[in-house]
């Protein structure tokens, strides 16, 4: 795990000390690579994870998505500590199934009672998990992955939850990692400003984007354990094409190193054709679930008529020109916030704005909006 070992022992300090920790970060920056290292250094503790990354594509789910995510983490952290076997029963006894079903996760048994799983349910399971815990002198780590998707669930009170673990729980912690940076700040913001959580906070981990060293040192070190020697000219288009984003270096390098060791045609262009459309894929999601995706669409290709970036008044005004809008610069802020806060566009200083630096998403974001307006009447 390259170069983040400030990030980590700085996690490994709030942990120790009974704290609230979130890890932001843009896509495909290492959040929960981050937290799972961590997590490994940490023998004196178990982890609950909850991937609410897993929850699909759709605008909003019912709590019993949220409940199925929660049983998965529970399910594994009872296979890994079999001294936690006994919430197994707390579980199937909520929900009238046999303690077997809930540790293998027989959903034709469970699935029908997920409904009568709610947020005081999660409660007591967290609470009996933190009693084991302790009695086996051992914390207890609660990690919402993508905590941001906590927005999508109808019924979840995340305020509450969040409250009964800092009241109840002597010996539990929760860490949350967010990749849309925007709406988890929004999020965590909210729980931190009302009750009941409200006066107690997140200690914020930032993780940023290899700076070029960082990112050539990352993609040598790659090639070395790989056993393949890679010219300095290709590594420096990658550093350039690529942004300093570990997600896409290791895509290129793993891409790379194959090609290298079974003698085929190596083209960095497939690369950042594969790595745009996994970036046009998130796009038409977030598109296809907002309120206003003609308007985002048309706010992405102004830009890229301007070389990429511009300001709000050129945008307003490029938008204007090419689909003969007439549309306001507070409407205009309105739609450029969302889209920095879903990392889809990047606030370069006041009034002005950019699309993202690295090739994969501007070719991505861009190619989504167009065929997102082609598809439109």
């Amino acid at each position: 795990f390259f170069d983040r070992e400030k990030e980590i022992e700085e996690l490994k300090d709030i942990i120790m000390h009974n704290d609230f920790a979130a890890v932001l970060g843009i896509r495909r920056i290492g959040k929960t690579s981050l937290v799972k290292v961590t997590l490994s250094e940490l023998p004196d503790h178990m982890a609950l994870t909850v991937n609410l990354g897993r929850l699909g594509s759709r605008g909003s789910y019912p709590m019993e998505a949220f409940s199925k995510l929660f049983l998965e983490g529970a399910s594994e952290l009872i296979r890994r500590h079999t001294f936690a076997g006994r919430v197994s029963k707390i579980i199937a006894n909520r929900l009238g199934v046999d303690p077997e079903d809930v540790v293998e996760l027989n959903w034709a048994k469970i699935g029908v009672k997920l409904r009568e799983f709610r947020t005081e349910d999660v409660n007591e399971v967290v609470r009996a998990l933190d009693s084991i815990a302790r009695d086996n002198k051992k914390g207890l780590v609660v990690f919402l992955d993508e905590v941001q998707n906590v927005k999508k669930v109808k019924g979840f009170d995340l305020g509450s939850f969040l409250h009964d673990v800092y009241e109840w729980c002597e010996d539990t912690v929760v860490v949350v990692s967010g990749s849309i940076v925007g709406v988890t700040e929004e999020v965590l913001n909210q729980v931190e400003e009302e009750k009941p959580f409200y006066g107690r906070k997140f200690f914020r981990i930032k993780l940023e984007r290899f700076d070029e060293e960082k990112s050539k040192e990352f993609l040598r070190r790659g090639f070395e354990e790989e056993g393949v020697k890679v010219e300095e000219r290709i590594i420096d288009e990658a550093v350039k094409l690529f942004d300093g984003i570990p997600g896409w270096l290791a895509l290129f390098g793993r891409s790379y190193s194959y090609s290298l060791k079974h003698s085929t045609p190596v083209d960095m262009k497939t690369v950042v054709k594969e790595a745009a459309k996994q970036v046009a894929k998130e796009f038409t999601r977030f598109l296809a679930n907002s309120n206003s995706p003609r308007r985002y669409a048309e706010v992405v290709l102004s830009l890229s008529r301007l070389g990429n970036r511009g300001k709000l008044s050129e945008i307003r005004d490029v938008m204007n020109s090419l689909y003969r809008e007439e549309i306001g610069d507070s409407r205009l802020h309105e739609l450029l916030k969302t889209l920095v806060n879903y990392g889809f566009v990047v606030k370069t200083r006041r009034g002005e704005y950019s699309l993202p630096a690295d090739l994969p998403s501007r070719l991505g974001i861009k190619h989504a909006a167009k065929m997102w307006l082609k598809r439109m009447p």
